[in-house]
């Protein structure tokens, strides 16, 4: 087999391991004392008084320093500077209530993919890999007949990037193991199955889905154990027996770029919901149920429909309650709307923290690999138009 490049792979600058090793542990701390607030269920949020429990500071504060400061500034030189006494300014140490909004912001900003200087430019791996400078994909391939646009924007992208990595490693009948947006624990396994098979050349994956993703350390039901965990996958988290929890990898399913750019969240829907939980838990003292609400919402013409589709779906008697007493307390909870609204910005300000640690863990764990002659994260797409837009990408020595 013969090969076809001048400059290798190991050349391109990308974090030695210590440094990488110690991003991941700077995330980390972060949403250790931050990870609560992601983790709250907005259908509690009521019920719970989470406003409450978790902030300390109103609502119209944190809507307003959230558009101060999104869209963030241009992208600088990695800022993560924060120690443990940096971050606990941040909540308050007796209540652990989030004090500081504006440390907060600035915090989770920095201990984002876009921030921390792990990432690998796009243009430099395309340049290594081809010995040219490349600016963009081929327009020249056109998909725009059978693809929506952002489908259509991100396979002109990735099929450039494995068109050169397959290009770069002489790869005729050997293989490449690509996967876009591969839901929950898919993506993790296609890096192991990369890490184990000699055959495979190369891995470039984009995952998305992360609330699918199992957990090791998370309390979960003996006949739902896979043979694999989905996370963590390298060796520092799983020694710490590192835990997310799945209402934070929902939250790290959210879409920062998208909401700074001017996309509106489902709040009426959240509402909605959130009110509910407090109808059944005070008028059919029962707050857990293994049925869903499901897509009463987009069923609904009002909050009273959505009331009595949903607690029919919920296995309850709807007809117990009339219209009137689901109005009040509609009426009841109306005025603290701006409390959710304020709360899930702060849940899209951690995402990116969320998908940084767990993208991060994946990249640990293929530099763990012997057989690695490069690896990286590479921002593949415009992530407004695919908000999961992080590649892990990793050639095998060859």
């Amino acid at each position: 087999m013969s090969f076809s490049y001048h400059r290798p792979l190991e050349a391109l600058g990308t974090p030695a391991g210590p440094l990488l090793l110690q991003r991941l542990l700077a995330v980390r701390d972060f949403l250790s004392v931050a990870l609560p607030i992601a983790n709250a269920h907005t259908g509690d949020f009521y019920t719970r008084g989470v406003w409450g429990e978790l902030v300390g500071g109103s609502p119209e504060a944190v809507l307003a320093a959230f558009s101060r400061h999104h869209p963030p500034e241009p992208r600088q030189e990695p800022t993560v500077s924060w120690d443990e006494s940096g971050l606990t300014k941040i909540f308050c140490e007796t209540t652990h209530k989030l004090v500081d909004l504006e440390a907060f912001l600035v915090a989770a900003k920095d201990h984002s993919l876009a921030y921390i200087g792990v990432c690998t430019q796009l243009g430099q791996l395309l340049e290594h890999l081809t010995e040219k400078e490349v600016k963009s994909p081929d327009k020249r391939i056109q998909t725009d007949e059978f693809m929506n646009n952002k489908k259509s924007h991100e396979v002109l992208v990735m099929s450039q990037v494995i068109d050169a990595i397959a290009n770069y490693c002489g790869i005729k009948q050997d293989s490449i193991m690509v996967g876009l947006h591969t839901c929950g624990d898919l993506a993790p396994n296609t890096l192991r199955i990369f890490a184990a098979k000699p055959e495979i050349k190369a891995v470039c994956s984009v995952g998305c889905c992360y609330h699918l993703l199992s957990e090791e350390f998370e309390t979960q039901a003996e006949e739902n154990t896979p043979e694999k965990w989905g996370f963590p996958m390298c060796q520092e988290l799983r020694k710490e027996g590192w835990c997310c929890g799945r209402n934070a990898r929902m939250s790290a399913c959210l879409a920062l770029d998208r909401v700074a750019a001017g996309q509106v969240l489902p709040l009426e829907s959240l509402f909605y919901r959130a009110v509910l939980q407090v109808i059944i838990k005070e008028c059919y003292d029962n707050v857990k149920s293994d049925r869903r609400v499901g897509k009463a919402f987009s069923k609904s013409s009002c909050f009273i429909d959505y009331c009595r589709e949903s607690l029919k779906n919920l296995g309850l008697d709807e007809s117990k309650l009339p219209d009137s007493c689901l109005m009040e307390y509609h009426e009841m909870y109306k005025g603290r709307m701006k409390e959710l609204e304020a709360f899930n910005m702060l849940k899209v300000v951690l995402s990116p923290c969320i998908e940084a640690l767990i993208l991060l863990d994946r990249l640990c764990y293929l530099r763990e690999q012997d057989n690695m002659a490069w690896s990286g994260l590479v921002q593949l797409f415009d992530p407004v138009k695919s908000p999961r837009c992080y590649a892990v990408i990793g050639v095998k020595k060859l």
